[in-house]
C-alpha cells in the first residue's frame, strides 16, 4: 500500500517558517519556498520523502513547550560603551555573546550579509569576538535559519558552549529539533513584533538604489549615531563608498510599515509566543517606558533610551544564573514583568494586523515596491507629519513627559 503523503501545515497562519522540519528531515526532502509576497514556507519533494513523519513531530508551532517557573526581570545595559554603541538597545546580547566567545564557545544569530549583489538576512555562526558586529543590531526581516540547527547540535555534541539567538518561534524550532536539553546550550529570544519577508526587503532596497543612483552594500535599521530609529546604508556611488542616514520612522516606507504592523507574515498576527510564557532561557528587547516605571533612575544612572535600555526576562533557572553571574558586565536594575509588559504589548498579545495590510500586498503583487512606496506616502500622511513633529522635541523633554505616562 502506498504511503500517505505528509502534510506540514494547512493555512498560512499555521506556519512560522522556523525551519525545524527542514533541518530534521533525514533525506533533505524539505526546502523553503517563497510565495508571491516572498514569505517562505516549507515544501516537500515527495520523490525524496520516505514518510517517516519526523518533520511533523518537529513542528510545535501550535503547541510549543514553554518554560515553567516565574521569570526574573531586569532593566539593563552593557557597561562596554563600544558594544552599546553598535547594539540596537542595551547591548545585552552582545555582552552575553562576547563572554561565550571569550570562553571558547560558538554563537549563532541573524546577520545581514551582502551576497551575489543582494542583501541576505540569514543565521550564521561566529567563533571570534572580532566577528560579533555581524550579529549586532535589529533586523526587521525574517532570517533564513538554513542548517544552523544541525550545526548547533554538532557543536553541542562536542561539548562546546553554544549561544543561539533568534525570534521566539526560531528558538522553539531549535528546541524541538534537538529533542532534549543540553547543559551547554544557552538560548536568547527577542521580543518580536513580526517579520516581513526578505524578498519584500530586497525590493525596497532595489527601489532605494534606483531612486538614489547607488548600490547598497549594508543596511542598519537603528543607527545610534543620530537617533535610535534612524536608518543608515553603506553604499557605493561613483565608485566611492559613503554612508547615508535618514529617518526610518518617516522617510523609510519599509521601516514605517513594519512599525505600523502592516507587512508581517500571516502567522505573526496570531503568534502563540507573544505572551509571558517563553521557550528560551533569556528574552531581551527594548525597555519601553523605562523612566515612567523607574522614575528615580535619573538620580543614580546616566543613561538614556537613545543609548539603549534593554529589558531582560530570565525565563529559566539557567538564564537567571547566567545573568546574575555576569553582573560585572551589565548594569542591572530589578524590575517586574508587569512593568515591562505595560509598555510592550508583544509581551501580552500578537501584533495587531494593520487594516491596510492586504491592500499593501495587493499593490505590491500588481505593481511592485515603487507603488508600495507611493501608497505609503499618500495613505500614511498623518503618521509622517506626527512623527516629524515629534522628531523636533528635545530628548530631555521626551524623557520628562515619559515619567508621567
Amino acid at each position: 500500500m502506498k504511503e500517505k503523503k505528509i502534510t506540514l501545515f494547512g493555512a498560512k497562519e499555521d506556519c512560522c517558517a522556523c525551519g525545524a522540519c527542514a533541518n530534521i528531515c533525514p533525506k533533505q526532502a524539505i526546502y523553503m519556498k517563497p510565495d508571491e509576497y516572498g514569505f517562505i514556507y516549507p515544501e516537500i519533494d515527495y520523490n525524496k520523502c520516505i514518510s517517516c513523519g519526523r518533520c511533523v513531530k518537529a513542528c510545535q508551532y501550535k503547541a510549543p513547550h514553554f518554560c515553567s517557573g516565574e521569570p526574573k526581570v531586569y532593566a539593563a545595559w552593557v557597561k562596554d560603551d563600544e558594544l552599546l554603541k553598535k547594539s540596537a538597545s542595551g547591548g545585552i546580547f552582545a555582552g552575553v555573546a562576547k563572554n561565550i566567545l571569550e570562553n571558547g564557545g560558538v554563537v549563532f544569530g541573524s546577520a545581514i550579509i551582502y551576497e551575489n549583489g543582494k542583501l541576505k538576512v540569514k543565521h550564521i555562526e561566529i567563533q571570534n569576538v572580532k566577528d560579533l558586529y555581524k550579529l549586532q543590531g535589529s533586523k526587521y526581516v525574517q532570517s533564513d535559519i538554513g542548517n544552523t540547527y544541525k550545526e548547533a547540535k554538532r557543536y553541542l555534541e562536542k561539548k562546546r558552549k553554544v549561544l543561539f539567538s533568534g525570534t521566539p518561534c526560531q528558538i522553539s524550532g531549535l528546541n524541538s529539533f534537538l529533542g532534549k536539553k543540553y547543559d551547554n546550550l544557552l538560548t536568547i529570544d527577542i521580543i518580536c513584533h513580526g517579520v516581513p519577508s526578505e524578498q519584500f526587503f530586497n525590493d525596497y532596497i532595489a527601489e532605494f538604489e534606483k531612486r538614489n543612483s547607488v548600490k547598497v552594500k549594508d543596511f542598519s535599521f537603528r543607527d545610534k549615531s543620530e537617533s535610535s530609529y534612524m536608518n543608515s546604508v553603506i553604499c557605493m556611488k561613483n565608485e566611492t563608498e559613503e554612508k547615508i542616514i535618514f529617518n526610518g520612522k518617516v522617510n523609510s516606507s519599509y521601516t514605517a510599515l513594519f512599525l505600523k504592523s502592516a507587512i508581517s507574515r500571516e502567522n505573526c498576527y496570531s503568534c502563540t509566543f507573544a505572551q509571558q510564557k517563553r521557550c528560551s532561557d533569556i528574552t531581551i528587547g527594548d525597555y519601553w517606558g523605562f523612566y515612567s516605571e523607574h522614575p528615580d533612575a535619573d538620580k543614580k544612572y546616566s543613561i538614556s533610551n537613545s543609548k539603549g535600555i534593554s529589558c531582560i526576562i530570565a525565563n529559566t533557572e539557567k538564564g537567571q544564573t547566567y545573568i546574575e553571574s555576569e553582573r560585572k558586565s551589565f548594569v542591572l536594575i530589578d524590575s517586574s514583568f508587569q512593568k515591562a509588559a505595560k509598555h510592550n504589548d508583544q509581551l501580552n498579545n500578537p501584533s495587531k494586523r494593520n487594516e491596510l495590510r492586504e491592500k499593501i500586498f495587493e499593490v505590491y503583487k500588481e505593481a511592485g515596491y515603487e507603488e508600495v512606496d507611493r501608497f505609503y506616502q499618500i495613505n500614511f500622511k498623518k503618521y509622517r507629519i506626527k512623527e516629524t513633529i515629534i522628531g523636533f522635541v528635545p530628548k530631555r523633554v521626551k524623557r520628562f513627559i515619559q515619567k508621567f505616562k
